[in-house]
């Protein structure tokens, strides 16, 4: 009979050290590691939020700083912006003559000065060819719910006035604008919230000053005006019959269209010759001519402003001293008085002209498009302008006509004034085509 082994499992008896660990793995972490764990999570968390405010606040700020630029160029124009080689006339100012009065009037046509009366809209003008008036909204901006544009700061401040929560100041000469920052408070002696900084909006860094929109006008003490008689026949201009007048943007007058009226001229009835010039004559035919004129060869040089009178065919023909003239052949000077010597012409080097001395009582300073005419006095109404050009006949036209049709005899001499940038000067000479 075999045995039959049974072998039994041996038992393994855990020491101490074993058991306390074993245990204390099933135990978890204590209250005071959780305590530490979530101390370190609200740090973190905290860390990032101050980091996630500070972007923000950044952001906001930038937002603001490229808003207040947008509103400067609504106002003046971006001065590196060129237009065939010079500076582009644009913005609130070019169209309207003058700062705006809030910002509100920078996205509708409201005047703030006067919100019962709304601004003149851009219109042509036909007395002067002069675009102006108001031509906005000068910022591209999209409505609110309501249908309204704003122009918020980038902390999207808005107190529903016309400046829109900003703090906005004209004193005449330039614009001051100020941010109120994150609580949209002007702080006062703590400052630091707003953009830009100051105590107040009239002591922060104005966002536009003179020089961004004011020009000068220079050596405009006379205008000299050249007649270019395109016709086939003298034209007689009768005493004090036209006006020299500068037109540009100014948002006080009708049409948006501000003016510059010379005295009523010429002081004598004046005669213009036909564009070339050049008179003709026959042999034995006289001339009166001005004191001090001199003749050498067939040359005659003249020392006076003065007329060239044409005896025997009635008209005249202002000269101007150093000016000269060549006659025909074998004519001879006599004291005052010239004797053709052969058929042919008096040439003359220019056609008539004639200098306005002080003609404006005073000029504009601000930037825009500009224009010069010359245009009929109403002998009715001294002391205003009728607007209808000067084209060789203001008789057949009438007092109460309308402007006459633009045609290549009658065109406004048109110019552009820009900020920081050459004087203004009058043409020399201003030449005006007429004919009869």
């Amino acid at each position: 009979m075999s045995l039959v082994t049974v072998s039994t499992p041996r038992l393994h008896r855990l020491s101490a050290p074993h058991i306390r660990h074993h245990e204390a793995r099933q135990r978890g972490f204590t209250l005071l590691e959780m305590l530490l764990v979530l101390f370190l999570m609200a740090l973190v968390a905290s860390a990032g939020l101050m980091l996630t405010d500070g972007v923000e606040d950044q952001a906001k700020y930038d937002e603001t700083k490229r808003r207040m630029a947008k509103i400067r160029t609504a106002i003046v124009g971006d001065p590196t912006r060129t237009v065939n080689g010079t500076p582009e006339i644009s913005g609130f100012v070019a169209d309207m003559g003058r700062l705006p009065n809030c910002l509100r009037e920078l996205t509708e046509a409201l005047d703030c000065a006067a919100p019962a009366n709304p601004l003149t809209t851009s219109v042509f003008d036909d007395n002067s060819g002069l675009l102006a008036g108001w031509r906005g909204p000068y910022l591209a901006l999209l409505p609110d719910g309501d249908g309204t544009l704003s122009i918020r700061d980038g902390y999207e401040n808005d107190d529903g006035s016309v400046n829109f929560g900003w703090g906005f100041l004209n004193d005449g000469t330039q614009v001051q604008l100020q941010s109120f920052g994150l609580n949209s408070v002007a702080d006062g002696a703590t400052p630091v919230d707003d953009y830009p900084v100051g105590a107040s909006v009239a002591a922060v860094t104005p966002l536009v000053n003179a020089f961004d929109y004011r020009v000068t006008f220079q050596n405009w003490g006379s205008v000299t005006i050249r007649f270019a008689n395109t016709g086939t026949n003298p034209i007689s201009i009768s005493q004090n019959s036209l006006r020299l007048v500068l037109s540009f943007a100014d948002d006080s007058q009708p049409n948006a269209i501000g003016t510059e009226e010379s005295a009523p001229f010429p002081a004598s009835n004046l005669n213009v010759p036909v564009n070339a010039v050049s008179v003709t004559v026959s042999n034995g035919q006289t001339l009166d001519v001005p004191t001090g004129t001199t003749l050498s060869g067939n040359t005659l040089s003249f020392t006076a402003n003065d007329k060239l009178h044409f005896v025997d065919s009635g008209h005249d023909v202002t000269v101007t001293s150093g000016g000269s003239a060549e006659i025909p052949t074998g004519s001879t000077l006599t004291g005052l008085q010239v004797t053709i010597g052969s058929d042919g012409v008096v040439q003359l080097p220019t056609s008539t002209q004639l200098t306005l001395v002080s003609p404006f009582a005073s000029l504009p300073n601000t930037m825009g498009h500009y224009s010069l005419s010359l245009v009929c006095n109403d002998p009715a109404n001294p002391n205003a302008v009728d607007g209808k050009r000067y084209d060789g006949n203001c008789a057949r036209y009438g007092t109460d006509a309308a402007p006459i049709a633009y045609t290549p005899i009658n065109q406004p001499y048109l110019f552009r004034a820009a900020p920081r940038s050459s004087t203004v000067v009058p043409p020399s000479p201003l030449t005006w085509t007429i004919q009869q």
